[in-house]
Order: structure tokens, then C-alpha cells, then sequence
């Protein structure tokens, strides 16, 4: 009896590492097949640094150099009356890594990723909002979303997206930034993370709420720049002295957390106890409605063009989705059809101009647009946009 019992505890005891170990070398395998490409491609070396490590050694060289702190974080933890919708202005922002290198952008007078002399334009063609690929992550200037649309049209853009945005946060931007100057307001919507990060600010932040509520409400965040410039200055610093703590200690303890099974329990508790806010219900629908028929007022009360953008997830390109992420893609064009708003599915329009879905993503993989892929997306908006207005 023990000596079955000792086969059933071993059996379970190397099953459970065996499982650990391939989680540990799945997760660096993408970024090794990422290496090896980029230094094939480019005879460069890709940068394995962390994003605090780069960030102290080009602080050296860059004293005005800042980082990014989302305005979802700043919903979530709010404590003050004011809510900043944008980060730290006039500064060289260090971004992300996906392509071989950190992206950085110099960031315009109100902490958006856009030259500042956009705002001086007496016109504005374009007006983007969204998350993380409206604000063009992990590119460098000229390649993001407002780069090439500015470039292919000869005309001027404003780029107002920020990683992590939800469409609550979306219109807010809106509500506070957009002037009669623009033709063209672009809402970006990415499948993979807008509702849900719509879901985690909806009932944790009064002030979003009350540009829902109170069609008259502002912060004037244009006049308070200099304050949210201190405030941002506050948080950033304690994120990256809180992330550098971090780095210390998962290089410290790598042996520990291998030994304790921790990539192995957060699976099991994905599966066992899944987060409620990644659960869609029918209210979030109801919100996202609301949100957008309210935005859509704004644009068209503006005397501005709104179009709807729907950006596909790798996932779904890749044909790994599954049936309850395209009953939600099914719902979202609902509502957009019911709310009589244009749109554009990017996803229908590489299909219709056969094209190599795996450009538009570093060496092909998972991520956010590749230098390719922020190109080819907003030549099909553009196409789209000139061919809806002739």
C-alpha cells in the first residue's frame, strides 16, 4: 500500500514540475524565436533588457525622460478631484519593446504621443482615440496610427489614444479635447481588452461617471496641465521605484517560485476561479451603447465625421477563436449598426485585400502592430474614409 502510494505521490510530484518547466520555457520561447529574427534581420542585437534597466541608463543621458502611467490606473486608485486623462507633457517618453528595441516618443503640450505643433493646425483631418494600438505601442515615431495617416493624406492628425483606455475613458477624452476644428474623429476599438477595460473602471471611478451623467461636466484639463504634469510626476516615480523592487526581487527569488509551482497555480486558478471582470454580461453592452451613442452626439453636434474601427485580435486572425468571442464581436456590430454609426472591420478588409495577416505583427507573432501593420491598417482607413466621401 505505501509503496503505491509513494508511486501515485512521485507520479504527481513530476507531473507537476514536468508542467512548471514547460510553462517557464513556453513563456521565453516567443521571445527567443523574436531574437533570433530580429539579429538575422537587422545584424543588430535585440535589447533583453528590462524596461527599468534601459529606463536608468538613458535617465543618465535624458534628464527629462518620464514613462507612462495609464489613466485606467488613475480611474481605479483615484483620490484627488481630477483625473488625468494623459501622461507627463513636453517629455521623452519611454514606451515598450515588441520589435527589437524600446520605442520612445517626445510627447506634445498635453502628454499625448503627437508633435506639438498638431494643435496649432487650423484643421485637424484625423482625431484618434482608443488604448494601447491607437497610441501606437512599440513603434517609434513616424510609424504610429497619426504618423501615417498624417503622412498618406498630406494633412494633419491628432493622436488622443493611451494604453489601457476603455471607451468610457474614450469619450471623456473626447468630451475634454475635441474642438470644431476636426473633420474626422477615428475611435479605435480593439477587440482583445476594450470592454473589459471599460468594465474595471465603470464602477470604481466618480469622475468618468459624471461625464456619462452630466453632459455640461469638464475638468478643463487644458487648463491644468501644469498640475497633472506634478501629479503624474508623483505616481510615475512610485511605479517605477515599485517595478525596479519587482525586477530585484523575481531575479532573486526565480528558484523560489520555480520550487513553489507559481506559473502552474495561476493557471489552475484561471481555471477553478476565473476573473468576473473578464466575464462579459448583457449591462456591460448597455454601458458600451450608452457610451457610444453619447460620443457620437458629441462628433456629430462638433460638425466632425465619427467612424468606428474594429481591430481584430491576433488571436482571431490566427483562426484561434472561439464561439463566445465572436458572439461578443456579433453583439458589438450590433450596437453599431443599431446606433447607425459607420465602421470599418479590419479584419473583413485583409481578407477582401489578401493580406498577410502576419505582417501586421512583430516577426509575425503575438502583440500589437508591427512597423507593417500600423502601415497597412491605416491605409485601409484612409482608403476607407476618401472612398465614403466621394
Amino acid at each position: 500500500m505505501i509503496r503505491y502510494l509513494l508511486i501515485i505521490l512521485f507520479s504527481l510530484f513530476f507531473s507537476f514540475y514536468s508542467f512548471e518547466f514547460y510553462l517557464n520555457y513556453t513563456e521565453s520561447a516567443p521571445l527567443n524565436k523574436k531574437i533570433k529574427i530580429y539579429e538575422e534581420l537587422t545584424e543588430n542585437k535585440f535589447d533583453t533588457r528590462d524596461k527599468i534597466e534601459v529606463y536608468i541608463d538613458l535617465k543618465k543621458e535624458h534628464p527629462n525622460l518620464t514613462s507612462t502611467i495609464v489613466p485606467k490606473w488613475y480611474a481605479i486608485h483615484q483620490q484627488g478631484d481630477i483625473l488625468p486623462l494623459s501622461g507627463l507633457s513636453n517629455s521623452l517618453t519611454l514606451f515598450c519593446n515588441e520589435n527589437g528595441y524600446f520605442s520612445k516618443f517626445k510627447s506634445d503640450r498635453y502628454g499625448f504621443n503627437n508633435p506639438d505643433d498638431q494643435w496649432d493646425k487650423d484643421e485637424i483631418e484625423f482625431l484618434i482615440v482608443g488604448d494601447s494600438f491607437a497610441m501606437g505601442e512599440c513603434v517609434n515615431r513616424p510609424y504610429d496610427f497619426g504618423s501615417v495617416l498624417r503622412d498618406i493624406s498630406n494633412k494633419s492628425s491628432l493622436n488622443l489614444g493611451y494604453s489601457s483606455n476603455g471607451p468610457n475613458i474614450q469619450y471623456a477624452v473626447l468630451r475634454e479635447y475635441l474642438d470644431n476644428r476636426v473633420n474626422n474623429v477615428l475611435w479605435m476599438y480593439y477587440e482583445g481588452n476594450d470592454l473589459t477595460d471599460m468594465m474595471g473602471t465603470l464602477k470604481s471611478s466618480m469622475v468618468l461617471n459624471k461625464y456619462l451623467n452630466d453632459l455640461d461636466f469638464s475638468q478643463e484639463l487644458k487648463l491644468k496641465q501644469d498640475q497633472l504634469d506634478e501629479l503624474n510626476k508623483i505616481h510615475i516615480k512610485e511605479q517605477l521605484d515599485y517595478h525596479n523592487e519587482r525586477e530585484i526581487r523575481k531575479e532573486k527569488y526565480k528558484l523560489l517560485r520555480f520550487i513553489r509551482l507559481d506559473k502552474t497555480k495561476n493557471v489552475l486558478k484561471k481555471i477553478f476561479k476565473p476573473d468576473e471582470e473578464q466575464i462579459l454580461n448583457d449591462n456591460v453592452y448597455i454601458n458600451f451603447k450608452n457610451v457610444l451613442n453619447l460620443s457620437q452626439e458629441l462628433v456629430k453636434k462638433n460638425g466632425s465625421k465619427f467612424y468606428f474601427i474594429y481591430l481584430p485580435s491576433f488571436h482571431r486572425l490566427h483562426g484561434q477563436i472561439t464561439n463566445e468571442q465572436n458572439n461578443q464581436k456579433n453583439k458589438v456590430i450590433s450596437v453599431i449598426k443599431e446606433l447607425g454609426i459607420e465602421y470599418i472591420d479590419i479584419e473583413r478588409e485583409i481578407l477582401l485585400n489578401n493580406e498577410d495577416y502576419l505582417d501586421l505583427f512583430p516577426f509575425g507573432m503575438y502583440g500589437h502592430y508591427s512597423v507593417n501593420g500600423y502601415r497597412i491598417v491605416s491605409n485601409i482607413i484612409y482608403s476607407n474614409i476618401y472612398n465614403n466621401n466621394k
